[in-house]
This record gives C-alpha cells, structure tokens and sequence, in this order.
C-alpha cells in the first residue's frame, strides 16, 4: 500500500505500461481481461503517441484485440472514464489545494461518422451549419495550486447537437435549468461531489462562460469554493448599482505587472494592472432560480497603461474565497491566470498530441472508447512536460519513461549526430530538448523555453521514424 501511494504521488516517474496500470487497472468492465486488454491498448497508443492502433500495437494479436475491445458494444466509455476519474481523486485527496479547471471543446469530424453526430454543430437557428459535424466535450482537470502542476483528469461529458431550435429567446431562457446545455458546469461539480464527498480543499476555476445565475447559487449554497470570470451587467443589492459601475468607479488597491504575450495580431507587452477587491450582494434576475441573492468577494483586474480598447486587459472575477489584502487578491487572479492549461490540453488532444480530431473511427460509441483513452494519454504528456522543465527532478529520471528504447536511439542519432548511442538510456531532461531540436526548435534567446509547435513537430518526426522501422519489421523486409 506505502508502494503505491508513493507511485501515486511520483505518477510521472512511471513507465507506459505502470502508468496505464494504475490509470485503468481497476476498472469495472464486466471481465477481467477486457480490464487486461484496456491496460494493454492504453500503454501502447501511450508509447506510441499520435500513431494509429495498427502502429501502436507491437503485433497481429494486440492489433486484432485492439479492435475487439474498440468495437465491443458491452464495454461502457464511461466506466473507462471511471476509472481514471477515481485515480485523480486518489491524488486530490493528498494535496492542500487543488483547482477545477472547467472548460468545453468541440471535436470536428468530416468523415462518415458525421451521421451519427447529430444534424448539426450549431445551435442557433441563424447560423450557418458547417460541412462537418461536432462532438462537444466538457472537461474538468485537476492542477495542483502550489506546484502549478497538472493532476489529472476529474469529468468529461460528450454530446452531440440533434437540432437547432426554433424557439425564442424567451422561451430558451425559461426552461428548467438542467434542460439548458448550460447546466455542464454544475452537473461537472455534481458528479466529482458524489464520487469524492468533500470538495473542501477544491476551488473551482471557470471562464465567463459559467457566469449563470443558478451555477453560481449552487456553488454558494452547497458551500462550495470557485472562482468566475464574470461576464453579465449584473444587478447589486450591495452596493446598489450595476456591476460595470462599480467596476467603472472602484478605487486600485494596489497594482501589478503582466506580461501578456504576442498573439495573432496582437503585439507582446508588458501591462499595468490595477487590482482591486471588495463583498458585494448579486440580485437575482428576473426569470433566474436560486438564491434570492448571492453574497460574495469580486475582484477586479485592470489594465492602466494602454489606451487600446480592444485589447485592454479587464478581468472581474466573482469568488467565495477570503479576500482582505492584496497578496490574497492577487494569489486568486494568478490561480485564473492558469486556466489556460485547459486550453492546452485540447489543443494537445486535439491536434498537438493524440490527435483525436484524426480518428476515422466509423461509429461514435467506439470513437467516445478512443477519445476516453486519449484525454487520459493527452494529459499524461502535459505532465510529462511540466515534469521536463523541472530540470533537477527531469535529470533523474530515465527517457525511456515516455519513450521506446528504439525510439529514443533514434532520437540519439538525429540529434547527436557525432556520438556514440550510449549503454543507459538518457535522461528525460535530454530527450525533451532532443525533440524540441527535431522540431526546429533553437535556444536563440537562451531562454532555455520550449514551444509548443517546436515540441509536437519533434515528436511527430520522432514518431514517423519509428513508424518506418515498424512498418518495415511488419513486412518482414530484410
């Protein structure tokens, strides 16, 4: 018992195959061998990332009972879910503080599967319906606040758009709450509630998204901890005023500095932050459910040093949590400011990593069996990479933790082109520097930081090598 809860708490020092144990190796599926079997296609789509199941499984067995385990209707994706859902759990239990990042994603297919995904992507009458089709994925990931480090993966739900509505917009904000698609973010908090009973030292982290009346009731009458971007003009018992003339009128409490990175046609720069903080009491709206009113702490962000409009940095954050100085405040819009992993994790399910937007998988149940594994798998790379920058515990640990013994000595070879392939298997420091080389990645600023595109491309290169070989030793070519 000491043993594995030591490996729970070092997960990232695991190999493939440990990881995949412990991940999914207590799941529920009826048989002890479909248990066995998802272990087995879980540590070799691991040790082969962003390859197909024919590449990732070493032989025609593995290969044939890949797909009889993808294509077995009897085997719930939830219940895969499940299992990997409770493993979280197990490491948010031990931990101080853990934030609930929440967020929704749409999986874009255009293959035949299409007529298993609905009749549409949007939900609005108005809008125009792309050529593909949509699976909507909510998630909730778990990071660890004082380590900044990913956890693992608490909720997912899967959906998919039967039709647009005719309704009015009156009529779509009438309906019972848990009618409306909205009604994710509480059904997330719900769920991870039941399976773990106290949420005491967990604080919800969401985007102006979940800026719903009846969420933010639940929360605050369950006792529970979150912290929301706000998004509506909302109506204040106290003060009695509307909450962009507060934010219009609330005197800085203190300033800090961000740095807010180039993006798109938007230029880096450094900006000036006033924060400020005080309780005020939510009114509840006319046609919401709840709470008659709402008593919690804002905090305002804004930025003071540009005179762009547009691009003016202005955060109001709603929160349950103590807020009396400064250091308080500015503590809670740093755990905000990490919502953006969330982020990074669909783009490295998506695109980046697994590449699940690429699965031509023909029916939706076993494409929801792939995705599960996959979100697993996508976020075990982020911390793979979390891990990787942190250069004295990444030095420690050997490459063959997230690599092949022959992928690694392929790696060796294009990137150390002049020395011998050593006996041992090198670090995970080298190996994610090795990949970044690949990938085109030059330290030209001596910053010694690794972007994401230079990371992925490496690693797709690495894996089209090792795919070459493995194509080759399957036709048994001399």
């Amino acid at each position: 018992m000491v043993f594995v809860y030591k490996l729970v708490l070092s997960m990232h020092h695991t190999t493939s195959e440990e990881w995949a144990q412990l991940v999914f190796g207590q799941s529920d599926l009826g048989d002890s061998r479909r248990t066995d079997r998802l272990v087995k296609l879980t540590s070799d789509m691991a040790s082969h990332v962003g390859s197909s199941i024919v590449i990732a499984s070493d032989n025609p067995a593995s290969i044939e009972g890949a797909y009889r385990f993808i294509n077995n209707p009897c085997i719930n994706p939830e219940e895969i879910a499940l299992s990997g859902y409770k493993f979280t759990d197990s490491i948010v239990k031990q931990k101080r503080l853990v934030l609930a990042i929440q967020d929704t994603t749409g999986l874009s297919y255009r293959h035949s599967i299409c007529n298993e995904l609905g009749s549409v992507s949007s939900a609005k009458k108005t809008s125009k319906n792309p050529v593909g089709r949509s699976v909507f994925v909510h998630s909730t990931m778990m990071m660890d606040a004082d380590t900044e480090q990913v956890i693992g993966l608490a909720n997912q739900h899967y959906w998919v758009r039967e039709e647009k509505s005719d309704n009015t917009r009156e009529q779509l904000q009438n309906r019972p709450s848990e009618d409306k698609e909205s009604f994710k973010w509480q059904k997330n908090i719900e769920e991870l509630s039941a399976r773990m009973g106290s949420l005491d030292n967990v604080l919800d982290i969401c985007d102006r998204e979940a800026d719903i009346y009846e969420y933010l009731s639940y929360q605050v009458s369950h006792g529970h901890r979150f912290l929301v971007r706000a998004k509506e003009n909302r109506r204040l018992n106290q003060p009695v005023i509307k909450l962009k003339e507060l934010v219009n009128t609330i005197e800085p409490q203190g300033y800090y500095t961000l740095d807010i990175t180039q993006k798109g046609g938007r230029k880096k720069r450094k900006a000036k932050i006033a924060i400020s903080y005080q309780s005020i009491t939510i009114k509840k709206p006319k046609r919401g459910e709840g709470e008659p009113e709402l008593t919690v702490n804002v905090i305002v962000c804004q930025e003071v040093n540009t005179n762009n409009s547009k691009e003016k940095l202005c955060w109001i954050l709603y929160t349950t949590e103590e807020v009396t100085t400064i250091a308080q405040a500015r503590q809670l819009v740093r755990y905000y400011e990490l919502r953006w992993r969330i982020e990074e994790f669909h783009k490295v399910w998506k695109t980046d990593g697994t590449q699940v937007e690429k699965l031509r998988i023909q029916s939706y149940s076993n494409l929801k069996r792939v995705a599960v594994i996959q979100a697993f798998i996508a976020i075990r790379l982020m911390q793979l990479q979390d891990m990787a920058k942190n250069k004295e515990v990444a030095k420690e640990t050997s490459c063959e933790t997230v690599l092949s013994e022959l992928s690694w000595k392929f790696l060796w070879k294009k990137t150390e082109i002049k020395i011998a392939i050593p006996e041992d298997p090198p670090s995970l420091y080298w190996a994610y520097y090795a990949i970044a080389k690949l990938g085109g990645w030059y330290d030209s600023k001596r910053t010694g930081r690794v972007g994401i595109k230079a990371m992925w491309t490496g690693w797709f290169k690495l894996i089209e090598l090792v795919e070459a070989v493995e194509i080759f030793k399957q036709l048994k070519l001399e």
